[in-house]
Parts: C-alpha cells; structure tokens; sequence
C-alpha cells in the first residue's frame, strides 16, 4: 500500500502551532492592476499624441488638429501599437535613411502590444467606439461626420483645447512614439484619404483585410 505523503499536512500544523497569520493588506488600500489594454487611460493617450502629431489643420473645415477617416485612423494606430509593420512600411517604401529613427526594440518583433483585428478594410479594435466616447466624455476630442474638402466627409477626430493642452504634455514624454509618428508624415501625406490607405493596405498588407487571404 502507498505511503500517504503528509508534507503539506505537516507544513499546516506547523502554521498552527505557532499561531503563524498571514497578513494582508486591507481592501482599501489594495492595488487594482489593470492590464494597459484595458485601461482606456493608456489607449486615450496614445490617441492624444496620434492625433496631435499626424493630425493636420485645415481652417476651412477644422482649426485644432484632426485625423480623417475611420481606416487612416486605425491604420496609423495600428503602425504604433505594432511597430514591426512600420518597419516594414518603411522598407516597403525604400527609406532606410529613416530606420534608425524607429528605434525598434527586440521584444517588440515577438508581441504586439495590444489586439487588432482583421476588419473590412485592415486592422480594427473592437474597443474604439467605447474608447473614442470616454476621450469625448473627458472633453478631449470630437467626433463627427464632417467635410474634410469641398466634396467629401469623413469620421473625424478632432483635439479639443483640452486635448490639445495635454497632447503637448505627452510630446515631451513621449520622443520614442513622437519619432514614429513623425515616420508615418513622411510616408503618407496628412492629408491622405481612406481611398489612399484601403489602397495601399490592399497592396501592401492584404492579410490584415478582413475575407483576403495570404500577403
């Protein structure tokens, strides 16, 4: 017959013999920890500067910086939540002059740093609609339908004065995602449209399209 192994009862009484607590702190002063892709503190500030940095101004038809288009928005967040793609981006485009202005770390070629999902046309993340309404709710952007010249509209995303005010906060803490936003003006215009980016994703990068199979 097996000889029942009494260690971890051994270890039990031991605690209770010498009247051992385990002390833990209380509730109120425990610490919550969230994980930053669930934390829509993290992704509003990442925005912020997205938009302050690749945003453009057009006083015709808004004055604070604004991204247009639901895709270019994405597709632009999605080079800074994945930068391994930029890489490729700038590889794609020849411009090994700008490379070293990635500053590419290892362990960012093995993870992402937050999960996107294939949409119609590229990458999305199922979160942006609750994302974009807390930011409103803070008074940092605005989100409307709106002419961005005289014949087209688009979702924009524009910077409140709040917005702004903060944005400039985080230039100054952020020179590693500034350098890489600044990457992505020098390759696509500001005032690219989604037609350009559907475009150059569809060349480009087909596997991130939602029903395109293979690169």
């Amino acid at each position: 017959m097996e000889k029942k192994d009494s260690s971890f009862e051994d270890f039990f009484d031991i605690l209770i013999k010498n009247d051992v607590m385990m002390e833990t702190v209380p509730l109120e002063e425990q610490t919550e920890y969230i994980q930053p892709d669930d934390d829509y503190n993290f992704h509003a500030y990442r925005i912020l500067l997205l938009i302050r940095i690749c945003g453009i101004i057009n006083e015709s038809y808004f004055s604070n910086p604004t991204i247009y288009g639901r895709g270019k928005f994405s597709f632009f967040d999605f080079l800074i939540r994945y930068p391994f793609y930029l890489k490729r981006v700038i590889e794609i485009e020849k411009k090994p002059q700008i490379l070293d202005n990635l500053k590419l770390k290892p362990y960012e070629t093995e993870r992402a740093l937050s999960p996107m999902i294939k949409y119609i046309r590229g990458p999305w993340d199922h979160r942006y609609d609750a994302i974009l309404n807390y930011m409103v709710s803070k008074k940092l952007i605005k989100v409307h339908f709106s002419n961005f010249n005289k014949s087209k509209k688009a979702m924009c995303l524009t910077l409140t004065e709040l917005g702004i005010d903060i944005s400039e906060q985080i230039i100054e803490e952020e020179p590693v995602w500034v350098s890489r936003m600044e990457i992505i003006n020098a390759i696509f215009p500001k005032n690219a449209t989604n037609e350009r980016i559907d475009d150059y994703i569809r060349k480009h990068f087909p596997s991130l399209m939602l029903g395109i199979e293979g690169e």
